[in-house]
């Protein structure tokens, strides 16, 4: 989102058209409730040109500004602050904005998770993709976070098969994008991923794993089919972008670094 103010569509339609209109449609609803045949003959169309040329009806344009106001306001509002550039820019599979991210989710995540289940979330997913340009140094808006994250998508947890979950760590092994994760260690030697440690314990076929990812991967976005059948699925009814708001106004200043969650031996 930018800082320029949003623009309406034009339109010649005053109050008493628009009155008049809603009139007309409940006389056409009271017609059509007859048991007539009513059999359509001719189709007529007319194609309208929307430029600057129409002019734009100042009921509407006043009935909008002090929404539009309060929107401008909202999305100007500084909630944070960030002391270096966080990017999608990948180092060794990582980046600092994606392990920024998905550390935020999952801390958001595991007391969340915690106090509805009882349960310890084992670690985050996402994808690289998921995340639209960088977080520049200085301070943080609302605007930022949308422009960062233009998606509606929810934070979910899938409770998943070691089966599954070898699929996940093939993907990410095959795939060579530096897509956040959190709460793994994963040690690649040369092209393959050698070793995994989930939460400091080698991960095993034999287990199942509490995933944290989107809904939108869950369903099976971007090829992640491992996700789109869980023994079970929870939801934190949390929309991430507003969770990633929250968050940063909680700490102020958010931090995002390239670390030993990934490394890469020769």
């Amino acid at each position: 989102m930018s800082n320029k103010p949003l623009d309406f569509m034009p339109t010649k339609i005053n109050k008493i058209d628009y009155q008049l209109l809603i009139l007309l449609g409940f006389i056409a609803i009271f017609i059509s409730c007859k048991k007539e045949q009513i059999q359509v003959k001719t189709i007529k169309s007319e194609t309208v040109e929307i430029n600057d040329n129409i002019n734009s009806d100042s009921s509407i344009s006043d009935f909008v500004k002090p929404y539009h106001e309060k929107l401008t306001e909202k999305v100007s509002e500084i909630i944070g602050y960030n002391d270096q550039i966080l990017s999608n820019e990948e180092v060794n599979l990582q980046s600092t904005l994606g392990n920024a991210y998905a550390d935020i989710c999952l801390n958001f995540a595991l007391p969340k998770f915690k106090e509805q289940t009882g349960r310890k979330i084992d670690f985050a997913l996402f994808n690289y993709g998921g995340l639209r340009q960088s977080v520049y140094k200085g301070p943080i808006k609302v605007e930022d976070i949308f422009e960062l994250m233009p998606f509606e998508n929810m934070l979910v947890i899938a409770e998943m098969s070691g089966e599954q979950v070898q699929s996940l760590f093939d993907y990410f092994e095959k795939n060579k994008k530096a897509h956040p994760i959190s709460g793994v260690n994963l040690t690649f030697e040369g092209e393959k991923l050698s070793e995994i440690l989930i939460d400091g314990k080698k991960f095993s076929k034999t287990e199942n794993y509490l995933v944290l990812t989107n809904d939108y991967l869950q369903k099976g976005g971007d090829n992640m089919i491992f996700f789109k059948d869980p023994i079970k699925l929870y939801s934190l009814d949390a929309k991430i972008r507003d969770v990633i708001i929250s968050e940063i106004k909680l700490k102020d200043t958010i931090k995002g670094a390239i670390d030993d969650r990934i490394k890469m031996i020769n």
